[in-house]
């Protein structure tokens, strides 16, 4: 009995597919975790002219903090921080879901995808350490 294994190449619209499905699939997983610890639905923003989107704002008692979700290794981020210049007052905390390691730099708190569950609690401890800077 032999086995034969059947390869090719991915074509640019499949590649871009499969990216997409990632990302989709990556955000839902993230939508899923913020459903389940705070009392308001996560929402999304845009602006059309020129075009920015935060994946999700989240309310956290007074605060809206601007949440964006990153599935691959590029984590840069026009959008927050577009976000924080449009409204500089008002955000506290800025966050990213990525690969990346727990890292609170400035105002913005690094959430890695696997600690996706515990987001209410970081996002409270970081609230805190920003405080006492």
């Amino acid at each position: 009995m032999s086995c034969h294994v059947f390869s090719r190449t991915l074509t640019a619209a499949e590649r871009k597919l499969s990216y997409l499905e990632t990302v989709n699939i990556t955000e839902n997983f993230v939508l899923q975790t913020l459903i389940t610890q705070f009392e308001v639905t996560p929402r999304y923003w845009m602006q059309t002219n020129p075009p920015y989107e935060m994946d999700f704002l989240i309310q956290r008692e007074n605060d809206i903090l601007p949440v964006e979700v990153k599935s691959d290794a590029n984590t840069t981020s026009r959008s927050l921080k577009k976000f924080k210049e449009l409204f500089p007052d008002q955000v506290k905390l800025r966050i990213r879901f990525s690969l990346d390691n727990l890292k609170l730099d400035d105002a913005m708190l690094n959430i890695p995808l696997f600690m996706a569950d515990q987001s209410n609690r970081l996002i409270g401890l970081a609230l805190k350490q920003r405080i006492l800077q």
